[in-house]
Parts: structure tokens; sequence; C-alpha cells
């Protein structure tokens, strides 16, 4: 992972949550606080207003947009930083017309797609060890997000009243919420509430479904911790943390629990960022960014 040295997503979640940054929360290292002040001290140079924010990231306006920059207290060398531009898709546009546009995208921009509601999150991210890079691609990354931004709206203008099918989405996730469970399912911090590291043992799943169609259907489920995906070598599939099944109908609305990822051991899961992602068929449709402390 650390060879990558740049990378442009486009991130849309199908979910129904706010915007919220990729600060992890934790004290940034004299280099990593270097690297902001460099980054910073260069956009104000740049004539930009840049600011930090209450989350330790650096925020400045750019052609009415607010972008983002965020430096990880994780890697350390090389350390890692996130530029991204939150944007709003048109009114009018449904979750299907949404859906289809992610799809297309995929098959010519290879690009990560995964969604908020109602807003999609485009960012360029670089391993570095100092703020030379972030000033050589500064330009080109900012570009490059607003390129994707374009064809992004292209798509969904284009899939927005076709005939095109999603029956390859049986169901779009609409709410994702986290326990802290024993290797039973017994609830040691309910969904929703914060889960301690020193409790932690797995981080269980639940997802609220908006079903297109009654089956059984595979999900494949990413838990990142810090932005880095949690696996095991021996059974996790391949890009996924673990696999599951669910059974619905398409009568309402429901909740499905999945299997919890993790040991029997108090503290199995360190203090930091994590964020589940549920996919199939090569959609994600459902996201959630937590907590553990």
């Amino acid at each position: 992972m650390k060879q990558l040295l740049f990378a442009i997503h486009l991130v849309v979640l199908l979910v129904l949550c706010p915007i919220n940054t990729w600060g992890d929360n934790k004290e940034l290292s004299q280099e990593q606080l270097a690297l902001r002040n460099d980054i910073t001290e260069f956009l104000r140079e740049e004539g930009f207003m840049p600011e930090i924010d209450p989350d330790g990231n650096i925020r400045f306006k750019s052609e009415g947009y607010t972008c983002i920059v965020s430096v990880s207290s994780v890697d350390e060398n090389p350390m890692y930083i996130s530029l991204y531009i939150p944007f709003k898709y048109p009114d009018g546009y449904s979750e299907d017309d949404v859906a289809l546009a992610t799809k297309a995208l995929n098959k010519y921009k290879g690009v990560k797609v995964v969604c908020f509601d109602g807003s999609f999150r485009i960012s360029g991210e670089l391993y570095l060890r100092d703020a030379d890079l972030f000033k050589e691609s500064f330009y080109k990354l900012m570009s490059q997000i607003n390129n994707v931004r374009k064809a992004f709206m292209d798509e969904i203008k284009k899939t927005s009243g076709s005939s095109s099918s999603i029956s390859e989405i049986p169901f779009l996730v609409t709410k994702v919420e986290v326990a802290n469970v024993e290797n039973d399912g017994t609830v040691i911090q309910d969904y929703g509430s914060t889960i301690s590291y020193s409790k932690s043992k797995y981080l269980q799943p639940r997802i609220t479904i908006k079903p297109f169609k009654t089956g059984t259907y595979t999900l494949y489920i990413r838990l990142y911790k810090d932005n880095i995906l949690q696996r095991s070598t021996s059974s996790s599939p391949e890009n996924y943390t673990f696999s599951d099944s669910v059974t619905i109908s398409s009568i309402s609305s429901q909740e499905k629990t999945l299997t919890g990822w993790g040991s029997k051991t108090s503290g199995t899961w360190s203090r930091g960022t994590y964020r589940y992602e549920v996919w199939i068929n090569d959609y994600c449709i459902g996201s959630k960014t937590f907590m553990v402390i």
C-alpha cells in the first residue's frame, strides 16, 4: 500500500449520512504538524485563505467550493494526506440515477465509487515525506478532481430517465449501525453507542435495507481502520474483509445483522477512525464511519 504515491477516487455513498472529514481525531506528530504547516503556508502563498478547522484539517475555498486537506496521524514514513472536495449533485435525481451513473463511470474511469445523501466527494491522495510533492501535484490534483466531477454529472444526466436497468442492485442500504459484541453476538456496547477500545471485541454492523426485490444475496464487506483495509489472508475474500449473505423480501424496509469482525480478546481494536462499507455486484450500497475511543 505504501508504494502508492498518487490516487484519485470518486466517492459517492448510497447512504443517508452527512459529509464528514477524513481526519482521525488523533494528535499529529511533530513531523506531521510540520507537513500541515508547510502545506498551509503554500496555500496562503498561492492566494488561498487556508484555516485549520476543529478536526485539525486544512480548509480553503476554490472557485466557490470548500476544499479540505487532511493529514493522517497514522502513517509517518512516508506520511499520508488526502485533498478532497464535497459536491452536491443536481436536484431532481433519484438514487437509481446515482447508482446507474456510478456503474457507468466505474467502467472507464476505474475509480472507487461510494455515496452520501444528495452529495458526493472526490479526493486525491498522496504518500509523501515533505510538502514538496504536494506543491508539485496540487494543481494537477485540483484539475483531476474537477474533471471527475464533470464526468460524474454527465453520467447522471445520461442515465436519468434512460431505459437502463439497475437489476444488479436488489436493494439499497439506508442506514448502517455498529455495535461491539461478544463472539456469540451478546451486545457489549449497543448500536450507535460509543465503542471503547479497552472493551472492544467484535465490531458488528447492522443494516437497514430498502428492498427492490425478494431473494438471497451475497454481500461483500470492507472494514477500514484509519483508511487501511482490515482483512485476513487466510479467510478474507480478495479486496474485502469478509462476505455475508442476507435473505430479504420486497415488501418493506427491514433490518439485517451481519457478521461481527474481531476477536474474543478485550481491546482488540485500538483507538481510531473506522469505516464499514457494504458492497454488492460492484456497487457500494452503504457505508458507516465511526470511532473507537
